[in-house]
């Protein structure tokens, strides 16, 4: 991230590392996401082992970040933009630990989904996976680059995620009615859908706070339309 230079070395190291662990911790969830997408094919029990580990340093880096950025504002003092990205970073920790929770949660649905596979419906739960990375990717380089245009971007792509779940939704409904006995395979996966939608939301809300840090201005409906002009 572009963010200004200071006298003290120091500082501009710690600020440097709080971004570098929020980089981390969002590959780290993206990993997580790409891990449910392939889960949906393969519905492998290790899969499920391999996502609580991989939860498990999500949230060991939550608890990192938590504590140098309040280190950060204990002993920097910091203001103007400096101050937005410290109390923003504590709130996106938040957000990615629980899109790792969501993550690994459809990596254990899939799972309880047995040989249950309507290809129409699979291609689509993918295709939710890859939006997802995507949108990480991009709210992930906005908060490096304090780029406005792409935080918009990303808020954008959530309505994409949103028609994918209700498609699948409204799949599931008629599956259910026409054939009982998968009722609690289609069940979990109306909540895989459920899940990486708000892993889609929790992405969504990160732009909005990237947009933050880096305009000054909070995130409104009008960014949609184009009317908001990138900040600094």
């Amino acid at each position: 991230m572009i963010l200004p230079q200071h006298t003290l070395r120091s500082y501009d190291k710690q600020l440097q590392h709080l971004l570098q662990l929020i980089l981390d911790m969002g590959g780290e969830v993206k990993k997580m996401v790409l891990a449910a997408k392939a889960s949906f094919r393969s519905r492998d029990q290790a899969r499920v082992a391999d996502a609580k580990a991989a939860d498990k340093h999500i949230n060991e880096l939550d608890v990192q970040i938590e504590e140098e950025a309040t280190i950060v504002l204990a002993l920097q003092n910091p203001l103007a933009i400096d101050l937005r990205f410290v109390t923003s970073v504590l709130k996106i920790t938040g957000m990615l630990e629980r899109a790792g929770d969501l993550a690994k949660n459809t990596v254990k649905r899939s799972v309880k989904m047995g040989t249950f596979a309507p290809e129409p419906v699979i291609r689509k739960l993918e295709k939710m996976a890859d939006v997802i990375v995507e949108m990480l990717d991009d709210a992930l380089a906005a908060f490096n680059e304090k780029d406005t245009h792409k935080a918009t971007a990303v808020w954008k792509r959530d309505e994409e995620i949103d028609d994918l779940y209700h498609e699948i939704f409204s799949a599931m409904q008629q599956e259910m009615v026409a054939n009982p006995d998968n009722v609690a395979a289609c069940t979990h996966v109306v909540f895989a859908a459920k899940n990486l939608e708000r892993v889609a939301d929790y992405t969504t809300n990160l732009a909005k706070t990237v947009y933050y840090v880096a305009s000054g201005k909070r995130a409104d409906k009008a960014m949609l339309k184009g009317s908001e002009s990138a900040g600094a």
